[in-house]
């Protein structure tokens, strides 16, 4: 699992940064408990101070900075490592995020940062998703996982090794990126027992829009029950 393809290094990012997130946020660990035992570069960005609050000593390695050095940057941080017109996207995104507040959205990106001595930049790929510690209705911080393009099979391995990721998930990973925020908001719906007819009021469309939606899912997900459905919602933090 050494030479993965683009597309393949942006779906194991997208996995294991869900799945990360996912266990903080029911507690099975915190950031600061785990983020050191993982291969790959964690970090955490706060928005609210545009600052990056957390990284792991993996990261802290490469830009050979401490935690609390990289923190007590705030915004100048995003000025000394990375390509100026990347970074602009890269924030302008997460504040988006911030605006939607969407727990399933994951963002992937591939972006340049500048080695030890600033005079060249190696390639990374990189997932981000919203932050929710137990608790949380609103998150203003960013998780991310970041990993060195050549690294990418080496480091996914271990990752799921740590994470100690089942093959379900996965598997059913890329199914679940499939589905719009619309789907995602029905399936939760669906599973409270709401009718078409209630669902179609919720959303001031029709009821055949409604039907279609439910079609969609189930044909992007690729089955046809309910408790199969139960089981997606379930195990990527639809419901509770």
């Amino acid at each position: 699992m050494t030479n993965l393809t683009n597309q393949e290094s942006s779906s194991i990012n997208s996995q294991q940064v869900y799945s990360l997130e996912r266990k903080i946020q029911k507690g099975e660990f915190s950031i600061e408990s785990i983020g050191d035992h993982l291969p790959g570069n964690v970090l955490v960005t706060d928005l609210s101070k545009l600052a990056t609050i957390y990284m792991n000593k993996s990261g802290c390695n490469i830009l050979k900075h401490s935690a609390e050095e990289l923190a007590a940057q705030g915004p100048e941080y995003f000025q000394s490592y990375f390509v100026p017109e990347e970074i602009g996207v890269i924030i302008a995104t997460y504040l988006k995020m911030q605006q939607n507040q969407d727990s399933t959205c994951v963002y992937n990106f591939a972006h340049r940062v500048k080695t030890q001595d600033k005079s060249s930049y190696k390639w990374y790929f990189a997932a981000a998703k919203l932050l929710f510690t137990p608790g949380d209705i609103v998150s203003d911080k960013i998780l991310l996982i970041v990993n060195e393009v050549t690294s990418m099979g080496y480091i996914a391995a271990k990752i799921n090794s740590v994470l100690e990721e089942d093959d379900w998930m996965k598997k059913n990973f890329s199914k679940f990126c499939r589905l719009t925020k619309r789907e995602k908001e029905i399936i939760t719906l669906i599973l409270t027992e709401k009718t078409s007819s209630e669902i179609s009021r919720i959303f001031n469309i029709s009821p055949f829009t409604v039907n279609a939606h439910r079609r969609n899912i189930l044909g992007k997900l690729e089955i046809n029950s309910i408790s199969a459905l139960y089981k997606f919602a379930l195990v990527f933090g639809m419901i509770a």
